[in-house]
């Protein structure tokens, strides 16, 4: 009778230790939930006050801290009305994702930083950097009525680097088993962190896959981290990470300024 007594008990308190932790769960969700939401409306008040060309306005400035204060501009330019995604990183801090529409049709994402103290406030914002140059490179090379293969490849490079990170997970989906393939042979000749270029002769095979899918360079890292740079100058880069553990960077504004997963163990990642 006892032995009965005691397996009901244990089955009774492992009941209300799933309903507590399934509870538990549940409100912390819902928590991550508003705290995003209370976000996004900061993003778009401030959003609505630089169309208005109102950023240095008392208003905008309640919604702004940190470095964003000492900005002297007006307006972000044109934006989208709302972030087509918001992410929280920590309790205490956010990123949203607006587009902004540019000359000659170019659609660049533009990553807001949040700080919540006592309310949310933006702290900071960035975009892929130094863009200007390549855009001009991409101009020049869609004006001429011929281009060589070498210029053509530049080309598709040049594009997909300012391409906006819709269209960069569109292009990810198409070139997922060539991107798998690549990242299979980096990870097979591994014996720590190495780069891989476009005309590397110790990895020919990774080399002519490159070519053929029109990026930059890829990079081994001694975590079994793969990193496939798309294209950028200097530090302002954008490409793929593939991570066996999930060990994605964590999203900064002074280094990885966007980290978005695309696929399972993959990620769309942007630097500066």
């Amino acid at each position: 009778m006892t032995m009965l007594v005691n397996k009901i008990l244990t089955i009774l308190l492992s009941h209300i230790l799933i309903c507590g932790l399934l509870t538990f769960s549940l409100s912390s969700v819902i928590a991550d939930d508003a705290s995003v939401n209370s976000a996004r409306a900061v993003l778009v008040q401030l959003a609505e006050l630089s169309k208005k060309q109102a950023i240095q306005t008392e208003a905008a400035r309640k919604l702004l801290t940190g470095e964003m204060l000492e900005l002297k501009i007006s307006s972000f330019g044109r934006l989208t009305d709302t972030p087509d995604k918001v992410l929280l990183l920590e309790k205490n801090s956010a990123v949203g994702r607006f587009q902004l529409f540019g000359e000659n049709n170019q659609i660049t994402d533009v990553y807001f930083y949040l700080q919540n103290d006592n309310g949310w406030k933006v702290s900071a914002v960035r975009l892929l950097a130094l863009t200007g140059i390549i855009e001009q490179a991409y101009l020049g090379l869609k004006a001429k009525p011929s281009l060589t293969e070498e210029e053509k490849s530049l080309f598709e490079n040049f594009k997909l680097t300012l391409a906006p990170d819709k269209e960069l997970k569109t292009w990810f989906s198409g070139n997922r088993m060539l991107l798998d393939k690549l990242c299979a042979l980096l990870r097979a000749k591994s014996n720590g962190a190495f780069y891989v270029n476009r005309d590397d002769k110790k990895f020919p095979e990774a080399a002519e896959l490159l070519r053929k899918l029109n990026l930059s360079t890829a990079r081994m890292e001694a975590n079994g981290n793969v990193e496939i740079i798309i294209g950028g100058v200097t530090d302002n880069t954008v490409g793929f990470i593939y991570s066996p553990s999930k060990n994605s960077p964590k999203i900064s504004p002074s280094s990885y300024i966007w980290v978005e997963e695309v696929a399972a163990n993959w990620y769309l990642f942007r630097t500066t």
